[in-house]
């Protein structure tokens, strides 16, 4: 059977054999997502229901439901899958993904994730690089055309790892004493995620290492400036100690 490839790093893509599929509006999409998201689980039709329609479903919801998933089949015949209902399966009491379904960037992107991990300790260049095409896999925001809360929840997962990926790719860089290159992913990166522990330190190491430390104690104050105004607390343990020692008052 011909490979039916999903890209869910940015837009939600599909292709049979290279032939793009006309995946059709947001509710099609997130049945998709749904069923993708479940890793060849079962989805009962209540809970896709509830997916698409988180309150006040529609009384036809059930038949709705049904429609989605006959037009998925139609479109990936249309694409080239000559047996579309052995890839989205009915079985009581609901659906399900299998055969030759893949999520060709996420699995690709959690590949060299945990290959850049395996390889950083004695290979940190060759981590960097597994990193930096890791990264390049996202075409934007995951599901970014999926509205539906449940998938976007699931997509604010996936915003996670990405972010920790690139912590990881800017950790490596300050190994290799590309500080430069570091401070330039982090500024930006801290900027949309200021109350991130990680990213501030590493910020500050970078700076640091450039011998800039009157920009890192800035960054350390900003951060608590932030802290305090928003949640009311101050910076963890690790990142008071790192102001320190580098001259911040305790």
């Amino acid at each position: 059977m011909t490979d039916i490839r999903i890209e869910v790093l940015g837009p939600l893509e599909a292709t049979v054999g290279g032939r793009p599929v006309a995946l059709g509006g947001p509710k099609q999409r997130a049945v998709l997502a749904a069923l993708l998201l479940a890793e060849g689980r079962l989805l009962t039709v209540e809970h896709l229901v509830d997916v698409l329609w988180p309150e006040d479903p529609p009384t036809t919801a059930i038949t709705k439901v049904q429609g989605h998933v006959s037009a998925l089949r139609k479109a990936l015949a249309e694409a080239g899958c000559a047996r579309p209902a052995d890839v989205l399966v009915t079985r009581a009491p609901g659906y399900l993904l299998r055969g030759p379904v893949q999520r060709t960037d996420l699995d690709a992107f959690d590949r060299l994730v945990s290959d850049a991990a395996a390889r950083a300790p004695r290979d940190p260049a060759g981590a960097l690089r597994l990193l930096t095409a890791a990264l390049a896999l996202w075409r934007g925001p995951a599901f970014a055309d999926v509205a539906a809360p449940a998938i976007q929840a699931a997509a604010a997962r996936l915003a996670d790892r990405r972010l920790a990926a690139a912590e990881d790719r800017a950790e490596i860089e300050l190994v290799l004493g590309r500080h430069r290159e570091a401070l330039d992913q982090l500024g930006p990166l801290l900027d949309e995620h200021p109350f991130r522990d990680r990213l501030r330190e590493l910020h500050m190491l970078a700076l640091i290492r450039m011998e800039r430390p009157m920009e890192a104690i800035a960054s350390y104050e900003r951060c608590r400036t932030i802290l305090s105004r928003e949640l009311g607390v101050e910076p963890c343990g690790r990142l008071r100690r790192l102001a320190a020692s580098i001259g911040y008052p305790s």
